[in-house]
């Protein structure tokens, strides 16, 4: 599922002589080769297999830019941008790739100064129309993850406005309380889940995001936006809290809907308190209402918010678990959709549709080597 398909064409025959193919081969050419990440140092079986298949589907990603996957799409996505630049920072290190896709999303934005959803590389660079809030704040994360790995001061200048204009963009979209407006929530991708009111995931994403824009301003030295954007963060917080806590099911609810993705985005934009995280994510999945993660996208901020809640030995097991079926399903990389329960479920109708090599679900890889499996910087 990971080709380039290379189709023969008969044009003719003769009846002189027989055609024979033999003997075919192909070269594959990427960006990195497998031999180039590290092998993992540690873990058992199955964590060797969840890193091979994971720099895998990475690897088949890595083209002139950060692939959301080889079969269909071919795109530069910014949330499949975040998690593969992610893994590749514990892995193939080819940096440089990164910062090419932060500066073709930065000069592909649209008029208004928003970052696209997506962007063509072909012919020439263009920013897709689709716009998902959650997505353009994604370039604030991605752009501070790129500068702790690379302190580079040039991609810094270059880009900290735009990462700016995201944040002051989305806290516009926000109400005289503090809370995001319908649309603006509407707008977010979040995951593939039918039913999920996306509300109080979107103003985590926010809320989440506008502590990296701190970090960015610290950085670049900028103290009187460093300090605005904490006031917005501790503003928004607090009308989290007030919005959406439910005290008597000690969890956060919106329009009575209890949602794991919900729980998901307010410890991991630490909306919760440290112990309502760690009661909230020791919950079973089935405590929470019908609306099932069904992405490896949505499962892995699942994973990173039990780490954060300090449950480690069940973030460890969930993706053992979760990435491990596929691997019993069959999988050599990882899919862009998958739920155990609904082998054949898509989010396009039919499960030939499907990306069976998506960049989304590379993260196995970042996980293991990040926080369970620590590895030696690699140069």
């Amino acid at each position: 599922y990971a080709f380039r398909y290379l189709m023969l064409t008969v044009e003719d025959t003769s009846p002189k002589y027989r055609l024979v193919v033999r003997d075919v081969r192909c070269s594959r050419v990427g960006a990195v080769r497998l031999s180039d990440a590290p092998p993992l140092k540690g873990g058992d079986e199955v964590a060797k297999r969840l890193d091979e298949v994971s720099l895998r589907t990475l690897a088949n990603c890595m083209q002139q830019v950060f692939e959301d996957g080889p079969k269909r799409d071919q795109r530069l996505w910014m949330g499949d941008l975040r998690l593969q630049a992610l893994s590749n920072y514990v892995s193939f290190r080819c940096d440089n790739l990164v910062k090419r896709c932060l500066y073709l999303f930065a000069g592909s934005r649209f008029p208004d100064g928003r970052v696209s959803a997506c962007v063509f590389t072909r012919p020439e660079p263009a920013a897709d129309d689709t716009w998902l809030f959650d997505y353009s704040l994604f370039f604030v994360h991605a752009l501070e993850e790129y500068l702790q790995q690379t302190d580079d001061r040039e991609a810094l200048d270059d880009l900290y406005a735009t990462a700016m204009e995201q944040l002051d963009y989305a806290l516009a979209l926000c109400g005289e309380d503090g809370i995001l407006t319908s649309p603006a929530a509407n707008s977010a991708f979040i995951d593939w889940a039918d039913g999920l009111n996306r509300l109080a995931c979107a103003e985590g994403v926010l809320i989440d995001a506008l502590g990296a824009g701190e970090c960015l301003a610290r950085r670049r030295g900028d103290g009187s936006r460093e300090a605005l954007l904490h006031r917005e963060r501790c503003r928004l917080t607090a009308a989290a809290r007030e919005r959406f806590w439910d005290a008597g099911g000690r969890c956060f609810c919106v329009d009575g809907q209890r949602a794991i993705a919900t729980q998901v985005w307010m410890v991991l934009s630490r909306v919760a308190t440290p112990e309502e995280a760690v009661e909230i994510m020791s919950r079973p999945l089935e405590a929470w209402d019908n609306v099932p993660m069904v992405t490896p996208y949505m499962h892995h901020y699942y994973v990173m918010a039990l780490l954060q809640a300090g449950l480690r030995d069940a973030a460890l097991a969930h993706m053992k678990a979760y990435w491990g079926s596929m691997l019993d399903a069959g999988a050599d990389t990882f899919w862009e959709a998958w739920n155990p329960d609904d082998p054949k479920g898509s989010p396009y109708g039919s499960v030939m549709v499907n990306s069976y090599c998506h960049a989304w679900s590379c993260t196995p890889a970042y996980l293991l080597r990040t926080f369970f499996v620590k590895q030696s910087r690699t140069p």
